[in-house]
């Protein structure tokens, strides 16, 4: 399992100036502090409330460079799985509903049996959500993975860097 990454400002590493100039310069360039924007068009397949979070996503991130144009069939797939997830949630709680008034009638049913399979595919489809979000720079820590990357990226473009072993 690959090690925790860590901003800049929490590291105990000792960097130096010119290590921790480009860390800082690539960590702003994923931080929301960043000015640019994503003016990305969503693929056909997203409508409705999938496209509703496609709007919200994409105005989140307008101000952080993390979404090109490469990212956007994962990202539409990204809402769509946020839009089954809430119809799942929405289906749990009627079937619950129903489960909690047929348990008054001192009856099982079948709703039961059904939200339990369909508590395990609402899990199944969080943890598919997560994936996604890691992969597409939406959680804190694949932010600062990223900005580490463009951060070695840049220092190996530096020719000064292969001087002394550095």
């Amino acid at each position: 399992m690959a090690a925790a990454v860590k901003a800049v400002e929490n590291q105990t590493k000792h960097s130096t100036k010119e290590e921790l100039r480009v860390r800082q310069e690539a960590e702003r360039s994923v931080m929301p502090e960043r000015i640019g924007g994503a003016d990305l068009k969503a693929p056909r397949g997203v409508k409705g409330a999938a496209a509703t979070y496609w709007k919200q996503i994409i105005s989140r991130c307008e101000d952080v460079i993390l979404i090109d144009d490469l990212d956007r069939e994962m990202l539409a797939v990204y809402c769509q799985m946020l839009v089954r997830r809430d119809k799942l949630n929405k289906l749990c709680e009627k079937l619950l509903k129903e489960a909690l008034k047929n348990d008054a009638d001192g009856e099982t049913t079948e709703a039961t049996d059904k939200l339990d399979g369909l508590i395990k595919q609402v899990a199944a489809l969080e943890r598919n959500l997560m994936t996604y979000a890691d992969k597409l720079g939406f959680t804190p820590q694949s932010r600062v993975r990223l900005a580490q990357k463009r951060a070695s990226a840049a220092a190996e473009d530096d020719p000064a860097s292969t001087f002394f072993g550095c």
